[in-house]
Order: structure tokens, then C-alpha cells, then sequence
């Protein structure tokens, strides 16, 4: 294109936009609409992004070991852990630990926890790292898997170490013998008699013991199992929701911006109806008549997409800073993305937009009267 007839068009464009004023103003503030609900939608969406991304970086599953687990069983355990697949980190915490480690969170209440080291409350644990939180729920079913297995081979074990014990006491070899076997035994088996006898009272109003794997159990191995899952959860939906919501309205305010333009731009074809018939019967191109309108509909899409990215520049960046004032404890849950880096990535998309319903829009408007 030259440069002179590029001057041409552009002042072609412009001015068809000021001979209609009232709908070009019309056909602005629809793709103005359709492009404020982009932005607004693109700031949930990177916001909640960043929001996942926080959860997946702190993401995992904690298992609490009761005191029976011996050091080789915990070991097995560790080996166990390492195996599952979308497990990227497995670290074991003693009782010591995982004291020390209370005492550095609080900082300021030490003297709460004063006292514990020679009768420390704490479990011994591991903490395991998982590779995004889409695999949590499947890391989770293997994990309660393991803990079910082990439940049962520890069962297993701790009756055997009983029927030893009462077999050493009908059948005695030397007094010596049977005490030391006996004082082996018993501590290992106490607590599982106490957790057994828990289980049975449970069900006293039933015919049957509480069985591994019931909801009542009270595990004596992998006692308990921690994780954030509904919380990655209810992100997840709520991302997807957003996304599937922003789209439909997107689609529908776009459909509407490109029927407000073209009804825009046919005004000015109709009124320039006879001057496209000449200019196509002195041979000029589709293109050469078409550029002016392509203009007008680009300039449309461009003011149409920069008013709502200058109003939402400074909109967000007050609801950002008034969200933390009202609520200071939210910057422990969401770290909202900075305006200026946040706006240089949505404003190209914008802007790309609102030139493509102005180019759509402005394309079918003339289309029919180029064939003469």
C-alpha cells in the first residue's frame, strides 16, 4: 500500500466514525463491554493461577506414625513412599524434629512449649511433595492404600509376638528366658490391646469388631493421614468455572459488538453506495475500496478496547490495595499479581480483540456491495 493512498484511507476511516456519530459511539461501547468482561475475567484467572501455583508449591500429604513403629518398619515405609508415583519429595520427621521445628514457628510462644523434651507430645512423621495438585487425589488413594496394607502386616505381627509370649508362659524353658521374652513383647503390644479394645467398644451396640479400613478405626501405624485436598479442590472449581463462564460471556458480548459495528459501518456504505459503484466501474480494487471502512472498524476496536484497560489499570490497582487494607490476613492466602505486569499482558489480548471484532465487523458489512 502507498503511503498516499494509506493517507487516504485512514482519513476515509476516521471520518465515516464522526458522520456517524450516535452508533459509532454505540459500536465503541459494545466492544468496550466485551472487552471490559475479557479483562476482568483475565485478572481472576491469572490471580487464581497464581493462587494454585502457592498451593502447589506448599502442597502435600502428611503421615503420623504411632510409637510402636519400629525404625526398620519405618524404613519399609520410606522405601514405600519414595515408589508412589507423582511423589516428588519424601522427608521423614523425628520427634525431636518435628519440636524443633514447633519452636521456630512460635517464636514468640516458646514458653508453651517448655518443658516437652523429656516427654515430647509430638509424632514422628513424613511429609511428602507432590508433583502438582491435579495428582493429589490419586497420591492420596496409594497413601491410604500403603497405610491399610501396613495396618494389617503390623496386626499380623503384633499377634504373633502375642501367641510367642503366651506359648513361652505355658511352656516355660527357664525363668530367665520367659521373663526377657515376656518384657520384650509386652510394650510392643500394649498400645495395640488399647487401640483394639477402643475399636471394640465402639461397636457395642454391633455383633462385629470394627475392621481395617472402616471409617471408625483407630489405626495404630500410619495413624493419621493430612491433606489439603479440599481446598486445591475448591480452587480448581472455581478456576474452571470462571474460565467456562468468562467464555460464554465473552462469546456473546463479541456477537453483539460485531452486529452493533457492521449495522455501523453499513451507514456509511450506504451513503457512499453511488461513489463504491464508480470507483468499481473505473476499475478500482476490492481492496482499494474496502480499506476505508477496515479503518474505521480498527479504529472502533482500538478506542473500544483502551477505555476499559485505562479504567481497570487504576480500578484494579484500588480494589487490590483496599482488599488488603480490609482484609490484611488474605495476603497469607492469595498474592495478587502486580497492575503494571498484570496490564502488559492482558493489554495486548485486549486490544487484539477489539481490532479483530472491528475487522469482522467492518468485512461483512461491505461485503455484498463489492459485487457489482
Amino acid at each position: 500500500m502507498k503511503i498516499r493512498s494509506a493517507r487516504y484511507h485512514i482519513k476515509q476511516g476516521a471520518k465515516s466514525i464522526t458522520k456517524n456519530g450516535l452508533m459509532s459511539v454505540a459500536s465503541i461501547a459494545s466492544v468496550a463491554a466485551c472487552a471490559f468482561m475479557l479483562i476482568i475475567s483475565l485478572c481472576i484467572a491469572i490471580n487464581l493461577d497464581r493462587a494454585l501455583e502457592k498451593v502447589e508449591e506448599s502442597i502435600g500429604v502428611s503421615l503420623y506414625l504411632g510409637d510402636e513403629v519400629t525404625e526398620e518398619e519405618i524404613q519399609d515405609i520410606f522405601k514405600k513412599l519414595q515408589d508412589i508415583k507423582n511423589v516428588t519429595d519424601v522427608v521423614y520427621m523425628s520427634k525431636q524434629e518435628a519440636l524443633d521445628w514447633a519452636k521456630k514457628e512460635w517464636q514468640n510462644d516458646q514458653d508453651i512449649l517448655s518443658g516437652l523434651e523429656d516427654d515430647n507430645p509430638f509424632p514422628r512423621s513424613f511429609e511428602l511433595s507432590i508433583n502438582g495438585a491435579k495428582n493429589q487425589k490419586q497420591v492420596i488413594k496409594d497413601v491410604t492404600k500403603l497405610q491399610k496394607e501396613f495396618e494389617e502386616q503390623l496386626v499380623e505381627n503384633r499377634k504373633k509376638e502375642e501367641q510367642e509370649v503366651q506359648e513361652i508362659i505355658e511352656n516355660p524353658l527357664s525363668e530367665s528366658t520367659t521373663a526377657k521374652k515376656v518384657e520384650q513383647t509386652t510394650q510392643a503390644t500394649t498400645q495395640s490391646k488399647e487401640k483394639s479394645i477402643e475399636n471394640t467398644f465402639k461397636t457395642e451396640t454391633t455383633t462385629e469388631e470394627i475392621k481395617i479400613g472402616d471409617k471408625d478405626y483407630e489405626y495404630i501405624g500410619i495413624e493419621k493421614i493430612r491433606h489439603p485436598q479440599k481446598e486445591s479442590d475448591i480452587l480448581l472449581a472455581i478456576n474452571n468455572t470462571v474460565r467456562i463462564a468468562s467464555i460464554i460471556i465473552i462469546l456473546i458480548l463479541a456477537v453483539i459488538s460485531v452486529a452493533i459495528i457492521v449495522n455501523t459501518i453499513k451507514l456509511t456504505v450506504y451513503v457512499r453506495k453511488t461513489e463504491i459503484n464508480i470507483m468499481k466501474y473505473v476499475g478500482a480494487t476490492d481492496w482499494f475500496i474496502r480499506w476505508p471502512f477496515v479503518i474505521e472498524g480498527i479504529i472502533i476496536g482500538i478506542i473500544g478496547s483502551l477505555i476499559p484497560i485505562v479504567i481497570c489499570t487504576f480500578g484494579y490497582s484500588k480494589i487490590i490495595n483496599l482488599m488488603y487494607e480490609r482484609m490484611p490476613f488474605i495476603k497469607n492466602y492469595v498474592e495478587f499479581k502486580d497492575t503494571l505486569s498484570m496490564f502488559i499482558a492482558i493489554s495486548p489480548v485486549t486490544i487484539t480483540l477489539g481490532v479483530l471484532l472491528g475487522v469482522i465487523g467492518s468485512v461483512n458489512s461491505i461485503k455484498k456491495h463489492l459485487n457489482v
